[in-house]
């Protein structure tokens, strides 16, 4: 391989995210290379990736639960792939395994797919594999104490840094 066929394109989202669209649409998944650090510590940046499978949005109420991970349109140009907290008949409540901020009531429509593999070091993990389901659990159980917790650790941090200065 020569140098010009090992450089990296960077696709504007609005182009990369139609791309998946499309591929989700023809050919019924879609693989997405994991970047940023919300779903940390299991998807971790540039090192993951995931497969993508499409919902129709008139089913996703119960097709899509708590726990699963799915890759939404924020309506504002930009797109986050988090876990299910919580839905409800109107919408679903999300969070990135590692974030402090919890999305509520977004639309079934702004849910483009669901996560379905995992993709680390060229092994693919089920997302039905039973360690994966539990260790899914267990963070949405833990989402709001983590977060209160997060959030007083924080706090005291704060407080240590001004009485420093």
């Amino acid at each position: 391989m020569d140098e010009k066929d090992q450089s990296i394109h960077i696709l504007p989202t609005e182009t990369y995210f139609a791309m998946i669209r499309r591929m989700l649409s023809e050919s019924g998944s879609a693989y997405v290379r994991i970047t940023g650090m919300s779903m940390w510590p299991l998807l971790r940046h540039l090192r993951d990736g995931v497969i993508i499978e499409p919902c129709s949005h008139s089913v996703s109420a119960k097709v899509i639960r708590p726990g699963d991970i799915v890759l939404f349109d924020r309506k504002n140009g930009r797109y986050a792939l988090h876990r299910v907290i919580y839905k409800s008949k109107t919408g679903f409540t999300m969070a990135g395994d590692n974030q402090w901020h919890i999305e509520c009531n977004l639309p079934y429509d702004q849910i483009i797919g669901v996560v379905t593999y995992i993709d680390r070091n060229g092994h693919r993990i089920s997302c039905k594999n039973l360690l994966l389901k539990a260790y899914s659990k267990l963070v949405v159980i833990l989402t709001y104490p983590r977060i209160f917790f997060y959030k007083g650790v924080s706090r005291l941090f704060c407080i240590v840094q001004h009485r420093r200065t």
